[in-house]
């Protein structure tokens, strides 16, 4: 989870001097030229800018171009991180989490997550979640766990969709809310989460927040089974014994004819 898409990680402005060398280290890493990329960005990372020591952090994590070196990764991401840079932040703190390259901190990593999760870094915003959720590096707290938990799936970050309608389902650190439970793991579900899909299948077998709707369920089972979803196999074939043959087809074709949807991000 520490990478971002390529192109989010490579945009920006540069000063017009280090633009050209950049650009160059851009098609080069892009061309899987590590070596190449190596030599263009190792100068500018050393004269202080800030995005290529977050690339460089990155290929020394991941060894490309250079033997793999977390301890060296995380000189570069904070580097980076402390002029700025949320993704770097984000690594860094996922660095101290894991005693990647640095001793293993958990304030630490708590602390650099909410420095990008401030920022609205979606990514730092779930994983600041889920360590107020279980108390690891912070005091817990269901009320500031499920609070980043909502701006990270505002911003249509699925699992934080699911974490947050899952603890509105059980009451988990904030108010029992069966209609909010519903919205987000259907959020969730949508853009195709397999435990997502399961969660609403049983929504649906249940009549939780919804009508009650046999082949609805099986098809939602039947989606997250596709993507071996034991639990939701097992529960898929158990609901078709109780089915007429009719309607187990009407199901599947749903199932056949279903599409992932783009999430809905607020501002």
């Amino acid at each position: 989870m520490k990478h971002m898409v390529l192109a989010a990680l490579l945009c920006g402005l540069l000063s017009h001097a280090a633009h050209a060398d950049f650009q160059q280290g851009k098609a080069a890493f892009v061309a899987h030229d590590y070596a190449k990329a190596l030599k263009e960005f190792e100068p500018l990372a050393r004269a202080g800018d800030m995005q290529s020591q977050h690339i460089l952090g990155m290929m020394y994590d991941e060894g490309q171009g250079v033997a793999q070196d977390y301890a060296k990764a995380a000189d570069w991401y904070q580097k980076a991180a402390l002029q700025g840079n949320q993704d770097s932040m984000y690594n860094l703190g996922v660095m101290y989490a894991q005693g990647q390259g640095v001793s293993n901190d958990d304030v630490k990593a708590a602390q650099w997550f909410e420095k990008a999760a401030e920022k609205g870094h979606v990514l730092s915003q779930f994983a600041l979640g889920r360590l107020y959720i279980v108390g690891r590096g912070v005091k817990a707290s269901g009320e500031k766990g499920n609070g980043w938990y909502k701006k990270a799936a505002l911003q249509g970050h699925y699992k934080a969709q699911l974490a947050l309608g899952k603890n509105y389902l059980e009451g988990n650190g904030i108010k029992k809310d069966l209609i909010q439970a519903e919205h987000w793991i259907r959020q969730s579900a949508m853009q195709g989460h397999h435990k997502a899909q399961y969660e609403l299948g049983v929504l649906y077998r249940e009549g939780l927040a919804v009508k009650k709707d046999a082949k609805l369920a099986y098809m939602w089972f039947d989606l997250a089974a596709k993507q071996e979803h034991v639990g939701a196999q097992q529960a898929r074939d158990a609901l078709a014994k109780t089915m007429k043959a009719e309607d187990i087809a009407a199901a599947r074709l749903l199932s056949s004819e279903w599409k992932p949807k783009t999430p809905e991000v607020s501002s």
